[in-house]
């Protein structure tokens, strides 16, 4: 209590903290240490260093200018917020974009605020160590590979071998050409189904995990676009305005970019998946399956249909079979028991992953064995360790009660 007590009085002699915050809620009645000492008490290169880290996490001006005088008013108060929970916990994200700050706003409780700073620390942490651990992986098993070639005589390239000089005359094109000839090379073929994701829960606002199925869907279009065997896409029930557009052609980042003549990129339509399917495919009818996790029928074999509809959002309100039911759609699951025994966590696979699995059930004619095998993570189809499962609910207790902590404080500083 007195070491928070002098972290928050040193916020508030900065202006980070109302003086009634500092004064009321951490100082200790029974101290014998006089305010100054108090004070004094916090290092001053520790503040200096924050006060210089917290500033790359500022909002830009171009978001303060697009605001208005009430919107303006709550960020300043939200960035007082954040200022308090740099300080005072222990997962910190290390950036905030004009995006995140945008959330943040959207957030109705300090609770819902605290909980998305987190999962922004903890996902830019997984991301850094991914990064690095991938590229120290990929060094090494090239180095292994070059090394060996060197030994036999080869032309083998890296540190103390051989020296690789890049090409002057590629250029971006040709990467495009290569994906838009096998994006022909499918559609020609007609042997492989539409895939449509149908964007209508993204839009609204109204439902969780936004930001993180627009952040699958960027790696859809990525792994679609350079697979060998890409599958045609369509992207259903785009909101039809300025933010829906803009989303499509910034966020996702191909249909704004450069060379668009040069590649063949999915369609994007405000219509709903069936007459958008119909309408690009130019057939009468289709037989179209919207796959839901609340559907009766399930899914199995080889896949059949002329296109399989996905619903861009987590999918916990039935949203899926909703839409299904809207669009006069057959609705069907994964045959997810059939094949595999999921142990723990929702069943709940990412956009992504049921992409991939459809390229491969194309590829390999409908095993949906080694396709679940390929794309479920094992922590899902693992039996719990009953030793592990104690250590995990202590850690997460323990979480838990420090965003107790840090949501009161909050609450107390500011008022909400």
């Amino acid at each position: 209590q007195a070491m928070l007590g002098a972290v928050c009085r040193s916020l508030q002699c900065r202006g980070a903290l109302p003086a009634r915050f500092a004064r009321n809620h951490w100082s200790s009645p029974s101290s014998s240490q006089t305010p100054n000492s108090q004070e004094n008490a916090v290092e001053e290169p520790r503040d200096v260093d924050f006060a210089d880290t917290f500033k790359t996490l500022l909002p830009s001006e171009s978001l303060r200018a697009s605001l208005s005088g009430p919107q303006k008013q709550r960020l300043e108060l939200l960035i007082k917020q954040v200022e308090l929970y740099c300080y005072l916990a222990k997962k910190v994200p290390t950036k905030l974009d004009d995006a995140a700050w945008r959330e943040l706003m959207g957030t109705r409780t300090v609770l819902e605020r605290v909980c998305k700073l987190e999962f922004l620390a903890v996902k830019l942490r997984r991301e850094a160590a991914d990064k690095d651990r991938k590229r120290e992986e990929e060094f090494r098993e090239q180095m292994k590979a070059e090394t060996a070639k060197y030994a036999a005589g080869g032309m083998g390239y890296g540190p103390d071998l051989y020296e690789l000089m890049s090409n002057p005359l590629r250029r971006r094109a040709r990467s495009n050409l290569i994906t838009g000839a096998n994006m022909w090379s499918t559609m020609r073929l007609a042997d492989a189904p539409t895939v449509i994701f149908d964007m209508q829960y993204i839009f609204d606002g109204k439902h969780r995990g936004e930001h993180n199925i627009k952040r699958q869907l960027q790696y859809v279009m990525t792994e679609n676009m350079h697979a060998r065997r890409p599958l045609p896409l369509i992207f259903a029930n785009v909101a039809d305005n300025e933010f829906g557009k803009g989303y499509m052609e910034r966020s996702l980042g191909y249909w704004g970019g450069q060379y668009l003549d040069q590649t063949i990129l999915p369609d994007y339509t405000t219509k709903s998946p069936r007459t958008s399917f119909l309408e690009a495919s130019g057939k009468k009818h289709a037989k179209i399956v919207y796959i839901s996790n609340s559907a009766k029928r399930v899914l199995d074999g080889p896949l059949t249909a002329d296109a399989y509809v996905l619903c861009a959002s987590y999918d916990q309100q039935r949203e899926s079979i909703v839409a299904a039911h809207k669009d006069r759609i057959d609705a069907y699951r994964l045959p997810v028991q059939k094949y595999i025994k999921w142990e723990s966590g929702p069943q709940v696979l990412p956009l992504p992953n049921k992409l991939r699995m459809m390229r491969e059930l194309v590829e390999s004619g409908g095993d949906w064995a080694s396709a679940f095998r390929n794309n479920v993570a094992k922590r899902y189809i693992t039996a719990p360790d009953p030793e592990l499962s104690a250590v995990i609910a202590a850690t997460r207790k323990a979480r838990e009660r420090e965003r107790t902590d840090v949501v009161a404080a909050i609450q107390s500083a500011y008022g909400e």
